[in-house]
């Protein structure tokens, strides 16, 4: 089952769990699911915010308790928590504010702020404003797309035929300059 089979048949239950972890992609699949009236855009919002919040007290509570042991015993964790904390202590209120934006650092984020000991009650109230910047952000950019490609679908509906014809073609030229490539390397490294 993917994410948008969960979100049809679990709705906003889908929706929390997911931005519990990731929260892309299935804000977007859930902002699809607001532009087919399967889900409302208030609701969606209030869900993708709470899951997400959620989801970083439990990374900053992990790093306030095991941080330090995560830093000790991981090396490859180490090095991103101090680049991490470079952000946080320049620009802690930032660093909070968009730290859902930052890929790679999602997760870390959350964590190294929690290790660093900001005072509970500031990240509480600086991380409820950041998970609805991130989660309003998200659904509205992904209600956008999904209005946008219903738009474009609408109009290449009618050529449905000829779109086939040259998605053929071109997948035609690509198997046969894969395929000369392939034995042009092959004819190089097997002639003695």
């Amino acid at each position: 089952m993917n994410w948008t089979d969960l979100i049809q048949h679990y709705g906003y239950i889908a929706i929390f769990i997911g931005t519990l972890f990731e929260g892309e992609t299935v804000l977007m699949i859930g902002a699809y699911a607001v532009h087919q009236h399967i889900l409302h855009f208030s609701m969606l919002i209030a869900v993708a915010m709470l899951g997400s919040f959620i989801g970083d007290q439990f990374y900053y509570q992990m790093g306030a308790r095991y941080g330090q042991k995560l830093i000790q015993s991981n090396a490859e964790f180490a090095q991103k928590f101090d680049r991490a904390s470079q952000f946080i202590e320049r620009y802690p209120i930032l660093t909070i504010l968009f730290m859902r934006f930052a890929w790679g650092f999602r997760t870390i984020l959350p964590i190294a702020v929690g290790v660093r000991a900001y005072p509970v009650w500031k990240y509480v109230l600086i991380n409820l404003v950041a998970c609805f910047i991130w989660a309003m952000l998200v659904a509205t950019i992904g209600f956008q797309i999904s209005h946008y490609l219903h738009l474009f679908w609408a109009k290449m509906l009618p050529y449905h035929q000829d779109i086939y014809i040259v998605i053929a073609v071109i997948l035609c030229i690509v198997f046969l300059r894969v395929l000369y490539t392939v034995l042009k390397w092959w004819r190089k490294h097997h002639q003695h």
